[in-house]
């Protein structure tokens, strides 16, 4: 048996940093306000450092004298807790996938953090190593996968196809703690390929070509908040109100200017997040890395991969782009990555065949029929014309300028009818929908969970029907609108067929 291994050391100023992230926006406010810091004497300032670190500090150095770790053999122990002692053992046999990430303090460190995954665990992984040396991190890694291909090759020794279990003679010990385990070895022969990088151009190009909105929203109200603190008083209220005696024409012009602004920043943001991206073959697993403050590490299988989407944007369409992005099975109920943010539509089967060759992008073969054109075009010439309509009683002729959006709703409802549609050839669903870009999914018959079907009172009368396809990793599940009843008797059909390989 190993002996119990402890986390880095740094791990002691862990508790002390993370106060300090709540303590600085306190300084900064303080230093604008303009306190006046010669009022107090240097051993006040000593006092108050040393009273405020050296509890952290403590604090630290106990909760890292009790986590410990143990590799036994067949299951990793991770002990931890001050006052309430915790033990858990994680088998070989139950792991799920295990994430390297690098988290902004651990960057700073040098460190990483191992997250060890199970099937049914929380999003909060069911063991963390949150600070072990890069290398460590690494041959903990390797060993844990090794160790649980081990466990899953026993599991499949020894039942027939039958369903019964050979019976065997095996030594059993007194106990867990008298098993032998190999050495913990510092090198394990893994096979890498790197099998694809993408430069930092490349990532901003990508995000270019899409609006990535969320990420503006999140730093948009991290800002927003800080800056709450430290504007004067009643700074937003003056700020309304001088906007408000700004001409109309000021506010039309504002918003393309925003929109730029919220554009670039979005890449910006983008740029940061997937720093680094590298897909990596490591034996037969994949790693996803990227990250630049916070780096992150998604190893798994392909054959745990569920689905795959192609998102072709409204500027990435006409010049042949996409962004393709995988579902994978993991703890959590849903795990999304991104497998590639900027690749021509001809090169995604050539992608897809070096890491995950059971899918397949293929043409559509199914398409609403002419009789369900109207239903994409009413909702959207609707409301393009209540927004004229209202431009111009509140705006005059200015405002009527919205009734441009007419034309733009009429080729969105054209675009939206012609890309529509559904595909079957053998295991793979690929259906295809448009709201604002036009995506594509692809995903495997043993991975689907339900088929529903949708019928409007519109739909009805022109005896049509919306598919749905839901999978346990994407619960909205991907949908294809307005089909012929017939072609969706086809997928139900499909659906009904045992099967149960990939």
């Amino acid at each position: 048996m190993n002996e119990p291994k402890r986390l880095h050391k740094l791990y002691i100023l862990f508790p002390f940093i993370s106060a300090m992230k709540s303590v600085i926006p306190v300084i900064i406010l303080l230093i604008i306000k303009g306190v006046n810091w010669s009022e107090f004497p240097w051993y006040d300032y000593a006092a108050a450092v040393v009273l405020v670190t050296l509890p952290f500090i403590l604090y630290g150095w106990f909760r890292w004298r009790k986590f410990s770790y143990t590799l036994q053999a067949d299951r990793i122990v991770l002990r931890r807790g001050i006052f309430v002692r915790e033990e858990k053992s994680i088998f070989f046999s139950r792991i799920h996938s295990i994430q390297t990430q690098q988290p902004l303090i651990q960057r700073i460190f040098r460190l990483a953090q191992l997250k060890i995954e199970t099937p049914g665990g929380n999003a909060e992984a069911d063991g963390l190593l949150p600070a072990l040396a890069i290398a460590e991190a690494e041959q903990v890694e390797q060993w844990l996968y090794q160790k649980r291909s081990e466990a899953a090759r026993s599991d499949q020794a020894v039942v027939f196809p039958e369903g019964s279990v050979e019976q065997v003679d095996v030594e059993t010990p007194e106990g867990p703690e008298k098993r032998e385990v190999p050495p913990f070895v510092s090198e394990l022969p893994v096979q890498r390929e790197q099998l694809l990088r993408l430069s930092a151009g490349r990532l901003f190009a990508g995000a270019l070509t899409t609006m990535n909105l969320p990420l503006v929203v999140v730093f948009g109200a991290g800002v927003y908040s800080f800056a709450d603190d430290l504007l004067p008083d009643h700074f937003y209220e003056s700020l309304v109100e001088q906007a408000g005696q700004l001409p109309a024409i000021w506010w039309l012009g504002l918003v393309p200017v925003m929109f730029l602004l919220a554009w670039i920043l979005s890449a910006v943001l983008f740029t940061i997040k997937y720093a680094g991206f590298t897909v990596e073959q490591e034996g037969g697993n994949i790693a996803i890395v990227s990250g630049l403050l916070d780096r992150k590490k998604h190893v798994f299988s392909p054959g745990k991969v569920q689905a795959v989407e192609v998102k072709e944007g409204l500027l990435r369409q006409p010049f042949g782009y996409a962004e393709v992005e995988i579902y994978v099975l993991t703890s959590e109920t849903e795990k999304k990555m991104m497998l590639h943010p900027l690749l021509p539509m001809r090169d995604v089967n050539e992608l897809l065949g070096r890491i995950v060759p059971q899918f397949e992008l293929q043409l559509t073969a199914v398409r609403p029929p002419a009789r369900a054109r109207w239903l994409f075009l009413r909702w959207k010439l609707l409301v393009a014309a209540v927004l004229g309509t209202a431009g111009t009683v509140f705006l005059g002729p200015i405002g009527a300028l919205l009734f441009l959006l007419l034309p733009l709703c009429a080729v969105w409802g054209y675009g939206c009818f012609k890309d529509e549609g559904l595909s079957i050839r053998g295991k793979q669903l690929m259906l295809r929908h448009r709201a604002i870009s036009r995506s594509t999914a692809l995903m495997r018959r043993p991975h689907v969970v339900t088929v529903d079907t949708v019928a409007t009172s519109g739909q009805r009368k022109r005896s049509l029907l919306t598919v749905r396809a839901r999978l346990m990793v994407n619960r909205g599940g991907w949908k294809a609108t307005f089909m012929e009843q017939e072609h969706v008797s086809v997928v139900k059909d499909w659906m009904r067929q045992a099967s149960t390989s990939v």
